[in-house]
């Protein structure tokens, strides 16, 4: 009997486990646009749009990148336990994850409930050679917030010299998904 008893527990916990992972790295969206830093160019074809409640309130994270993510990597690399929440970091973190193995290429961010940018970064090289400008280098333009995120994002030049020379321009649509609570 106690044997039994602690097989439905140990299935319960990974019922509550899976239950608060991210079923899909967003649903597939487009977008059309480019994003270059020095010789370097990526043409944006898939928007992905996830949304969630942080500690800092509702925030919505989106991937423009060349090809799309993998659904089975994000929902591994953002999943979190029972009673925990998600933060800004974590859903651009596991897009960056398949950037570092070589997935795609393309320009993460996240914005809040004003529409200001809170988080991003660019996605072009592979391991160690990603890096940000700051949300202040960029307009972003959203014509929808949900139940899905369309818009244009560009920085605030053409092309932005931060070291590295750098310009994007996209405009994007997606179904929103939304995770956690």
């Amino acid at each position: 009997m106690k044997r039994a008893r602690t097989k439905l527990q140990v299935l319960g916990l990974l019922v509550i486990v899976v239950a608060v992972a991210p079923a899909v790295s967003g649903q597939a969206g487009t977008a059309k646009g480019t994003l270059t830093a020095d010789a370097e160019k990526v043409v944006l074809t898939m928007a992905t749009a996830v949304g969630y409640r942080a500690m800092n309130g509702q925030v919505v994270s989106v991937l423009l990148s060349d090809k799309a993510p993998d659904a089975k990597s994000f929902a591994d690399d953002t999943r979190i336990g029972a009673g925990e929440s998600y933060v800004p970091g974590i859903i651009s973190g596991a897009w960056k994850s398949q950037h570092f193995t070589k997935h795609f290429s393309g320009f993460t961010f996240t914005f809040n409930e004003s529409g200001r940018i809170i988080d991003e970064e660019i996605l072009i090289g592979g391991k160690n050679k990603t890096f940000s400008l700051g949300g202040d280098e960029y307009v972003l333009e959203l014509t929808s917030k949900g139940p899905k995120v369309a818009g244009r994002i560009r920085t605030k030049t053409p092309v932005v010299d931060a070291g590295r020379k750098v310009g994007l321009d996209a405009t994007f649509e997606a179904p929103l998904t939304m995770v956690g609570k």
